[in-house]
């Protein structure tokens, strides 16, 4: 369901009543979590009412956006390493599953002849794609991000943060100001312990070992490309970004 609007927050309400009736006549349980890019860490997420105790987390690659706009352009040398070295002080991978793919795959090497090699040589083989595929990502808690996030502004902050000709990466005031007012979120970054946010969707035998294939199913991935998708549908000279 969607209804769209001049301003937020107008018409939303009655959508989502009628989205909340939906489940009821068809005796299904409320959606078992729900990510926002705003009116997290227990705040009360009012168009939501009627379904009081579901979890409401705040979407991390939002969370990023707000960080980086302490960043003085998004065309910097170092933005994009910035970018994914956020992410990486935010999930990590499960040791569980990586070990999983990395036995499959030295035992196919061993199958093809092929010498043994370290892991990470196999992990960069690999890459991302592969890996993504096989393995879940899991949050790292709220000490640990705390520590690794504030490390990273620190590295990038000043001479380490230069770009070949000298710009810095950060507004280094802003930066630090916008990680203040962030830190507080940390918390609902986190997973919730009893909710899977991976469905498996198929298995990959490699190496002797099945491997699960699994989806994601954390973020708001969907609402973020229907944006792109209303953007262009909608006739109009000047429409151009939809949020």
């Amino acid at each position: 369901m969607s209804v769209m609007t001049v301003g937020e927050g107008a018409g939303l309400y009655e959508m989502v009543k009628g989205i909340q009736r939906r489940y009821e006549a068809d005796g299904q349980p409320r959606p078992e979590l729900l990510y926002v890019d705003r009116g997290c860490c227990g705040a009360d997420y009012r168009i939501f009412r009627g379904w009081p105790d579901m979890p409401v987390r705040l979407d991390v690659w939002h969370f990023m956006r707000r960080l980086a706009r302490g960043c003085t352009s998004t065309e910097h040398q170092l933005y994009r390493f910035f970018q994914r070295w956020l992410s990486a002080c935010i999930f990590a991978w499960s040791a569980d599953d990586q070990n999983q793919l990395i036995a499959a795959n030295r035992g196919e090497q061993r199958d093809q002849g092929i010498a043994e090699t370290s892991d990470d040589v196999i992990l960069k083989h690999l890459g991302k794609s592969s890996i993504a595929r096989h393995c879940r990502r899991v949050t790292r808690g709220m000490e640990e991000t705390i520590q690794l996030i504030g490390d990273l502004l620190a590295c990038l902050d000043g001479e380490g943060g230069l770009d070949t000709i000298g710009v810095p990466l950060f507004d280094s005031d802003r930066v630090w100001e916008i990680w203040d007012s962030q830190q507080r979120h940390i918390a609902c970054l986190q997973d919730p312990p009893d909710v899977q946010l991976y469905t498996k969707i198929g298995e990959l035998v490699k190496g002797g070992i099945t491997l699960p294939v699994y989806r994601r199913a954390r973020g708001s991935t969907s609402p973020e490309s229907f944006h792109l998708h209303m953007n262009r549908f909608i006739p109009g000279k000047f429409m151009s970004y939809i949020t």
